[in-house]
């Protein structure tokens, strides 16, 4: 009895359904069937803009910012970029017409003391482009940067961690204090930093599991860096990729990139992956070996060609890292040329322990390239060799030691380069002064 109370009830159903929709009106049924010939959606992520650290420059002088590090998730590239200063004191008349606001590089002059904001949007080949990136450029006072230290593999519990934030800075060459805190730890850890305040301050890993610590330092005028992470993980670890130093090169050399700086904090085997970000208009250039620690192109045209590496420990892809390679025209470069190019090789060959923050190997060499490009020999150009790049190295030659503004900070690594930047300041001395 109750088997046919059951099948009464699923026939009834049946029928309630087929009236309702099964066999309905032709407008349902386009409404409920999805079509056989629709194409299938895809998505495109964003790309990611970035521009180098905030920066302190003196009224008068010109500014150059670098879009280092922005990047497409999908590899649409080339990007194309488009910067604008968004604010500037009152009376100023930078603006971002000064240089071509579609260059990966931004140039203006600093007409007036007081900030100056300049937002950088990247696009990718398909259109989408990016979240805006602000950089602050300031005449009096720049903000600290804060550096963690890279990642860290955990294999055992009750380990000791080091934590190091030396190569922290104030771009103004100021004292900086330093603020840490554990962000994250595994439940019922009970880990604590020896001190928050120093430099390189520990703590006991006492359980297996992840642990994120973040670093603030903050300059003698109080201004706050933006806080750094640094992952201690007994799981995998990020990999890091080092795509090598800038370079300055002529058309139809071969230019030779170098991955090996790379790095996997588990030991884990990596695998390479080379992108072309940005080349000049009309260049045909093609990377040899894209998949390999040491790949190559051959420029074709004059201008600006950036680069990046992301690596693969089997796991997970490493953050990119750009390198970018300035070609000049085929004819023989000058006196003044070639003491700079041989000035960014020696920046390359030193070591990470040579500056004050790796990061400022990149900037050094950008600055000199920056000079390179000017392509006119004027006062201007000269007072920024002087002022901002032989100032960054000179403390051994003008006072036995490195001091607070150098970004090399030890004298046989001075040694190394400042000469190159005297050579460089002679030559173009004698070329501005009247025959």
């Amino acid at each position: 009895m109750k088997t046919c109370f059951n099948l009464l009830v699923s026939a009834l159903l049946l029928i309630f359904f087929v009236g309702c929709g099964g066999s309905g009106d032709s407008s349902s049924e386009t409404n409920d069937t999805q079509p056989t010939n629709a194409e299938p959606i895809t998505s495109n992520l964003a790309p990611v803009a970035n521009v180098v650290a905030d920066q302190t420059v003196t009224v008068g002088n010109s500014m150059s910012l670098y879009s280092t590090g922005s990047y497409d998730p999908d590899e649409n590239y080339p990007l194309t970029y488009e910067w604008q200063i968004i604010s500037n004191p009152d009376g100023s008349t930078a603006d971002s017409s000064v240089s071509g606001s579609s260059d990966p590089i931004f140039t203006f002059t600093v007409d007036l003391p007081g900030e100056y904001a300049i937002e950088l949007v990247v696009t990718d080949n398909l259109g989408m482009a990016s979240e805006p990136y602000i950089v602050v450029v300031s005449t009096s006072n720049s903000m600290p940067v804060a550096d963690a230290g890279p990642d860290q593999a955990l294999a055992d519990e009750d380990t000791t961690i080091v934590l190091d934030g030396s190569r922290s800075f104030d771009p103004d060459g100021g004292t900086i204090t330093y603020a840490w805190r554990i962000v994250e730890k595994p439940p019922w850890s009970s880990a604590v930093l020896t001190d928050p305040t120093a430099v390189n301050p520990t703590f006991v890993a006492d359980l297996l599991g992840t642990y994120v610590v973040e670093l603030i330092v903050t300059d003698d005028h109080g201004l706050d860096s933006y806080a750094d992470e640094v992952v201690i993980t007994s799981e995998n670890v990020k990999p890091v990729a080092d795509a090598g130093g800038n370079q300055v090169v002529l058309v139809g050399d071969t230019v030779s990139l170098d991955g090996s700086g790379s790095y996997d904090a588990n030991l884990d085997p990596l695998t390479y992956h080379w992108n072309m970000v940005f080349k000049p208009k009309d260049s045909v250039a093609v990377m040899i070996g894209s998949d390999t620690v040491n790949p190559s192109f051959e420029p074709d045209i004059q201008g600006t060609y950036i680069l990046n590496l992301v690596v693969n420990d089997g796991i997970v892809d490493s953050d990119p890292s750009d390198v970018t390679i300035s070609v000049l025209e085929a004819d023989n470069p000058d006196d003044v040329v070639n003491a700079l190019m041989a000035a960014i090789d020696a920046i390359n060959e030193l070591n990470a322990d040579d500056f004050n923050n790796e990061k400022n190997r990149e900037a050094l060499t950008s600055k000199i390239i920056e000079v390179i490009n000017i392509g006119t020999y004027d006062q201007s150009m000269l007072d920024k060799l002087r002022d901002d790049i032989g100032s960054k190295m000179d403390g051994c030659a003008t006072v036995t030691e490195p001091d607070k503004n150098d970004w090399i900070i030890n004298c046989t690594a001075q040694d190394a380069v400042y000469p190159l930047i005297e050579l460089a300041i002679s030559a173009l001395e004698e070329i501005l002064t009247p025959q």
